[in-house]
């Protein structure tokens, strides 16, 4: 349990005026009024209909923040006098009524960068107020719908600690045709029960929530007994709880001293009661099979919402490929650290590092060394106010280059800057150079150098492992050849020099020359579909995402060091195993001929953490005269193709008999005891 998640909020140190949230109910319905008919088909299109008939809601902040300090982070619970305590996740689905479809809502996914500029002001996100009054005057369906849910994202849903939109869901808005397939409820969950945390954990005296901290406000209501305050029933709750009903004597909501003598009702007592049988629940999910309630088989149900259906009653949509998700545009400054940053493109795949071209920001009076990262602008226009170093750089120019770099370097440290909108950073007093990296190359192996670094009379640079393997220490780049002397300040400056890995998602910044080790065990390393002729790569958090939505492939929680039960189907012979604790993905397939093994979807180097399996096959169940089971204990293999393993030619597999198998004809399946330990 963390220490800090449910501190109460209302102590001495933290005034309530320094405390705000965005979260703001009352000002979508006026942008809802000013709607076309064909505005309003588009919304209730995408399932978005319940923030139409929205009621004007003005939030109380006493109220608001007496809530969150009832908030149980740990249970996801408001905790209340008399030992009642409510469950705020399953609610949110009838506070809101938008979708909760089989889709995660993935942050983060690829934009084009048309589009993102379109919601980009200067180096933020374009205000939210702004983007929803332009939304009123689009007429097409696409655009419309993309402005209308970074608006009630940013206004209400999801919104941060400021007054712009989120660029980092507009990968999932541009999904016009999936949106009312993917989970908004669990994801306005997450956002706020995040919010609460993180503000009940920081010890600013300035502090937003971040969240939707209306939903509090209306299950408060829903539950509060008070002979003035009588709310009728319906459904959702946010287009009948209203701070302007006649219930309310005296603006109720707004006047009433809230404090811990208020009773309120359990949900058996509420307009929720209802409903009890409907909020999320269950044990099992097609394909897979548990035995038992212990076994925790629900398919991820608390993250991806797998049904059968969605609210909609369609049984599992096939949906557009889903884009690869990758980290957002960054543009706000980081802060100073001991290294040089060498901001290169994202690739999904890993570059060779000696193609790298970069701009260096070197001072020129003694100020912090800078990398500015790549950029796309003409020749030309880099060299006002700079110095460039064209990729043919002669060996002399780069020694040129590397004394100035040591003469700079002596009185400060390196600075990591992020990339502006232009791709470039420049302040007074600094000058910037665009260097070939291969430049830093070792003359031997053709591989970013590697401290301690050595190089001969005529320039040639050489790592120590490759040194020792040259005859007699002799550089056989020169015509006659020369020895090699240890240049000290080449050691520092190389070793200053970091790149931020290419790995969607990761962000990782590592030494220039640990480049390609850290790329084959990256854990966002791009991960292949394994279904034939699906193009998609991600990492494997967003593959399990994409073979769930799209490919319908079964899903099955694994508790590490617990026994689950399941099948597989000799139609069906593959399903996904998601490890909880650490979000690992295995991939459960059966073969030809019966053989059956997993695979961790990660790469292939990755040697942490490091999994031990077990897998059972039992015999089929009387009255079959077949008995015993089959038992193998084995180390899963990596891979980030996981769709070409050939399962007969892994190091290990299980060979399940053909009397094993239950059923007749295509219908056949196998019982199997499923065991991962973490190692």
């Amino acid at each position: 349990m963390d220490t800090y998640s449910n501190l109460p909020i209302g102590s001495s140190v933290r005034d309530k005026n320094n405390v705000h949230y965005r979260c703001s109910p009352h000002q979508l319905p006026p942008f809802m009024k000013c709607l076309s008919d064909k505005q309003i088909g588009f919304v209730r299109k995408i399932g978005f209909e319940s923030i139409l008939s929205m009621k004007d809601f003005k939030m109380d902040k006493d109220l608001t923040l007496w809530l969150v300090d009832k908030f149980n982070c740990d249970t996801e619970e408001l905790e209340f006098d008399g030992g009642i305590s409510i469950p705020v996740r399953p609610l949110v689905k009838f506070v809101l009524g938008i979708p909760s479809g089989p889709i995660k809502v993935i942050e983060g996914l690829h934009v084009d960068d048309a589009l993102y500029k379109q919601y980009t002001w200067d180096t933020r996100g374009k205000n939210a107020m702004e983007v929803a009054e332009e939304m009123c005057s689009i007429t097409e369906e696409e655009p419309f719908c993309i402005a209308f849910m970074m608006a009630i994202l940013a206004i209400y849903l999801a919104p941060n600690t400021s007054v712009n939109v989120s660029r980092s869901f507009l990968g999932a808005a541009r999904q016009v045709g999936n949106l009312k397939q993917m989970d908004w409820c669990n994801l306005v969950a997450d956002c706020l029960f995040k919010g609460i945390k993180d503000y009940k954990k920081s010890d600013r005296l300035f502090v937003h929530v971040k969240g939707c901290v209306h939903i509090l406000s209306v299950i408060f209501i829903d539950l509060a007994k008070h002979p003035t305050l009588i709310v009728p029933d319906g459904f959702p709750r946010l287009s009948v709880v209203t701070t302007e009903m006649g219930c309310f004597t005296s603006k109720w909501v707004v006047a009433h001293p809230f404090g811990s003598f208020l009773p309120v009702r359990c949900l058996e007592e509420s307009v929720y009661a209802p409903l009890r049988n409907n909020m999320p629940n269950g044990n099992t999910v097609e394909g897979v099979k548990c035995s038992d309630s212990h076994s925790n088989t629900d398919a991820l149900a608390d993250q991806f919402a797998i049904t059968d259906t969605d609210q909609n009653n369609n049984k599992h949509p096939i949906l557009a490929k889903l884009g690869n998700a990758r980290t957002t545009h960054n543009t706000s400054s980081s802060p100073i650290v001991d290294n040089v940053v060498l901001d290169t493109p994202a690739q999904s795949s890993v570059a060779a590092p000696s193609s790298l071209t970069e701009h260096i920001i070197f001072p020129t009076s003694g100020e912090q060394l800078q990398s500015a990262g790549p950029s796309d602008e003409p020749h030309s226009a880099q060299i006002m106010d700079s110095v460039q170093v064209p990729p043919d750089t002669t060996v002399e120019r780069r020694r040129d280059l590397l004394l100035m770099m040591e003469k700079d370097d002596r009185s400060a440290k390196k600075a990591r800057v992020e990339l502006s909108g232009s791709g470039q950073v420049k302040q007074a007093g600094e000058v910037t150079i665009k260097m070939d990296m291969s430049l830093l190359n070792c003359s031997v192996c053709s591989r970013p150098i590697k401290p301690p670094v050595f190089e001969c009379n005529a320039g040639h640079l050489a790592c120590y492992k490759c040194l020792i393997g040259l005859p007699y220490k002799l550089c056989q780049t020169c015509e006659h050849g020369s020895g090699f002397g240890h240049i000290r300040s080449l050691d520092a400056i190389i070793s200053s020099l970091t790149v931020k890995c290419h790995h969607d998602g990761c962000g990782s910044y590592v030494p220039y020359y640990e480049l390609d080790d850290h790329q084959s065990v990256c854990p966002h390393v791009p991960c292949f579909c394994t279904e034939l002729g699906c193009g998609f790569v991600g990492a494997p958090q967003a593959l399990l995402s994409h073979l769930i939505a799209l490919h319908a492939m079964p899903v099955h929680k694994v508790h590490y060091g617990q026994v689950h039960q399941l099948r597989l189907s000799v139609p069906r012979p593959r399903c996904l195993l998601h490890g909880q604790g650490d979000g690992s993905v295995f991939l459960l397939v059966m073969g030809v001929l019966g053989v059956v093994s997993v695979v961790c979807i990660r790469a292939e180097a990755s040697s942490w953490p490091q999994y031990a399996v077990k897998l059972q096959a039992n015999g089929p169940p009387p009255p079959s005269s077949v008995e015993g089971s089959i038992l193998l204990a084995m180390k899963p293999t990596s891979s980030t193709r996981p769709g070409e393993v050939a399962v007969e030619e892994l190091p290990s597999f299980l060979m399940v008999p053909p009397t094993y198998l239950v059923g007749s004809g295509a219908s056949k399946e196998v019982s199997l005891d499923v065991r991962i330990d973490k190692m």
